[in-house]
């Protein structure tokens, strides 16, 4: 599993793993002399095969002068709602919008994502030609670093071998500790990740934690599994390291042995991890341990060599989040007979990060395995749009200074911020009516949610690029780039926490709930249409962005984040009897989502509870907040829909997507988010709201058993 999205995973609850228009209203589809979408008249709606067909000629027109935010295109007639509303919802847009053979998915968010890599784009040609400052010359110089190709053609492996010789001169199980930590500062992980993180049970301070890492396939249980999908596609796995490894300058038979040696390493990695599900148990994850206790723990490793060599002093306090895992590391790197094993495991690892950045031949074996294999893509993306990700990526924050001084209006950062303190007081208000909470718990609770803080738009503080060296090499500059952001990261160790620190680079599609930090932020790249748009009447928008951020929100409060209190600290803020109905409402959350299967395959509903949890609550506290927010009016009818059903419909279109099956399949074994179906039928499937909205009655599939409906917040 990459360490990338393991830190993530322990550090925040993001919206997902991205801009359209909205066309004018069609009038609904006839068949046969009903209608199967729903007929408006005044104030109240019919839905289903019982309608009049003339009814939805009657829709009071709008007086508010703002879009319904609905595109009667985007649905499917022929699916009956009260079936299956996700394929109702958004079949017409399924129908409209094949994936194009450069992606695996294509939907809501990798529209707006691509969307947002065109505008990076802009920006980085107008930085390389005329930059306006240091960090635009940067970032220009950086991009067209990427853009020569005859340049990197030329240099062919060049780079790469200058930065395997100290893997070819280890000799003995000391010098190989000394290039781990030389891999280390590049930003690769093998073996393990140390970084800094904020201490789970003192949230003010930034304190060294130990990962496991160091697996070259997506997750621990491709190495375990047992089924034949899973047996050739490990196979496909040894077979393109082997041909890495051909390309990179070793010989035929060098390259087999080597890949071997590859997959041996892994395994024994993958079968010492923790798997995904029980990482996201902060508990398990905390083992606060000084210096005496890890050399204890591991002490085949040369600690205070690896400190200096990433330039940190010992840290006083260490979190290792899986001790079994570094015992496991321990054994490996004490055993002498695996030396040229650890070497061809190391040169991977080196040669794994670097061929995206190299000549064609190895940038498209790398997209061969981890793109058209394991997610299904057919073709790379151009060259400007692959050099514009890899410089938005590298150099994120950066990138998000230039991306909202051209694309994130001051007003909708205001829009945004209401709707969010209006579902924050609608759930103060709604967790005093929670039947199976006490007083005392209650009161826990809405201090947590009184301290909860939200970031919108970008960072007051823009990050300090000024000691990020850029050059005429990509190669280089790439590996600039990931030394920069390591170093910078560690540096943090023994440090307080900065409160003006974001997770997430304004450009991107995402939003995310931090524990420690017991903050909801949304970037500004997320804040367009379908999720935000200032055009649309709040129904859309609470249906969009609203729920959203209904969705970080609860993430304070779901499984995980409900072990946090409302300063960010690792601490039971209920009582035992609370907690106990507490964890048995969760278990009915995971036990529906357990039942859906895709492929197949049941969703391992443990992994995906947070999500699930934040999706079912806040779909209801973002609806409750909208209803709200109406002062008891009913709202009008627009475009044929009720503002109900206009909350709805755009909350299935943001989860809108067509995906690959591999793509799909890799989701179902490495997300901790439903797939989009079960997203939208899932939490809808127990929303009484939802069912008033769309007449949908009791015995519909639509509609889960009273007995079995799942409600939390």
């Amino acid at each position: 599993m990459d360490i990338a999205y393991l830190k993530k995973a322990a550090l925040v609850c993001g919206l997902v793993l991205a801009a359209w228009a909205i066309t004018p209203a069609v009038q609904a589809e006839n068949k046969g002399g009903q209608n199967d979408g729903c007929c408006c008249s005044g104030n109240s709606c019919c839905c289903g095969n019982g309608c009049g067909a003339s009814a939805s000629n009657q829709a009071t027109p709008a007086t508010s002068g703002r879009a319904s935010g609905i595109n009667r295109a985007d649905l499917d007639t022929s699916v009956d709602l009260h079936q299956d509303f996700y394929h109702y919802a958004i079949g017409g847009w399924q129908k409209a919008n094949p994936i194009p053979s450069d992606q695996a998915r294509w939907g809501t968010f990798t529209i707006l994502a691509d969307n947002n890599t065109k505008l990076l784009h802009e920006i980085l040609e107008d930085a390389a030609k005329s930059p306006k400052s240091s960090l635009e010359e940067k970032l220009g110089t950086f991009y067209k670093s990427g853009l020569d190709e005859k340049a990197i053609e030329a240099a062919g492996v060049t780079p790469l071998k200058d930065d395997l010789e100290p893997i070819n001169s280890i000799t003995d199980l000391k010098t190989l500790q000394k290039v781990l930590v030389e891999c280390h500062n590049l930003g690769l992980n093998p073996y393990f990740s140390l970084d800094s993180a904020q201490d789970d049970k003192d949230s003010t301070r930034q304190i060294a934690t130990i990962w496991q890492s160091g697996l070259g396939l997506p997750e621990r249980d491709y190495y375990t599994r047992q089924d034949e999908r899973s047996k050739e596609l490990r196979s496909q796995y040894v077979k393109f390291v082997e041909n890495l490894f051909k390309l990179s300058g070793f010989s035929a038979q060098k390259a087999k042995a080597a890949a071997q040696h590859v997959m041996d390493i892994e395994t024994r990695l993958a079968k010492a991890s923790l798997p995904a599900a029980e990482m996201r148990d902060p508990q398990k994850m905390y083992h606060l341990m000084h210096q005496e206790g890890l050399t204890k723990l591991t002490p085949s490793l040369d600690w205070s060599t690896y400190y200096k060599g990433i330039g940190i002093a010992q840290p006083k306090d260490i979190n290792v989040t899986v001790p079994e895992f570094m015992q496991a590391v321990n054994v490996l790197l004490s055993d002498r007979s695996l030396l040229e094993a650890h070497k061809d495991y190391l040169r991977w690892n080196l040669i794994r990060s670097a061929a995206p950045y190299l000549s064609k031949d190895l940038e498209q074996c790398h997209f061969d395995f981890y793109s058209k294999t394991l997610r299904g893509t057919k073709v790379m993306k151009p060259r400007w749009k692959r050099v514009t990700d890899v410089v938005s990526s590298l150099v994120d924050q950066g990138m998000g200074q230039l991306y909202v001084q051209r694309a994130f209006p001051p007003e909708s950062k205001k829009r945004v911020q209401d709707m969010v303190e209006n579902i924050k007081a609608y759930m103060a208000e709604d967790i005093p009516r929670l039947d199976w909470m006490s007083e005392t718990t209650k009161k826990a609770a809405l201090e947590k949610l009184s301290l909860l803080k939200a970031k919108i738009g970008y960072p007051d503080v823009p990050r300090d690029y000024s000691k990020l060296e850029i050059g005429t090499s990509y190669y280089d500059n790439m590996r600039n780039a990931m030394r920069f952001e390591k170093r910078r990261s560690l540096g943090k160790i023994g440090q307080p926490v900065d409160p003006n620190d974001w997770y997430m680079p304004a450009h991107m599609v995402n939003a995310y709930y931090a524990p420690s930090d017991n903050e909801i932020v949304f970037p500004a790249g997320i804040l367009q249409p379908p999720f935000f748009d200032p055009r649309s009447d709040d129904a859309a928008n609470y249906g969009g962005i609203g729920t959203v951020i209904g969705h970080e929100i609860s993430h304070g409060f779901d499984d995980q984040g409900a072990q946090y209190d409302g300063h960010g600290n690792l601490r039971n803020w209920w009582t035992k009897e609370d907690k106990v109905k507490f964890d048995k409402l969760t278990k009915g959350v995971e036990d529906q989502f357990s039942s859906y299967t895709v492929q197949g395959q049941h969703l391992n509903g443990k992994l995906v509870l947070g999500e699930s949890i934040a999706d079912l609550s806040g779909l209801a506290l973002s609806f409750g907040a909208y209803q709200h927010s109406l002062n008891g009016g009913a709202g009008e009818v627009i475009d044929g829909f009720t503002p109900a059903q206009r909350f709805f419909l755009n909350y299935a279109k943001v989860w809108a997507i067509n995906i690959s099956p591999e793509m799909e399949k890799l989701q179902i074994n490495t997300d901790p988010h439903p797939t989009a179906n079960w997203r939208v039928n899932g939490p809808l499937s127990n929303n009484t709201d939802f069912f008033k909205a769309f007449d949908i009655k009791e015995g519909d599939a639509m509609c889960r058993p009273v007995d079995k409906r799942n409600k939390i917040w």
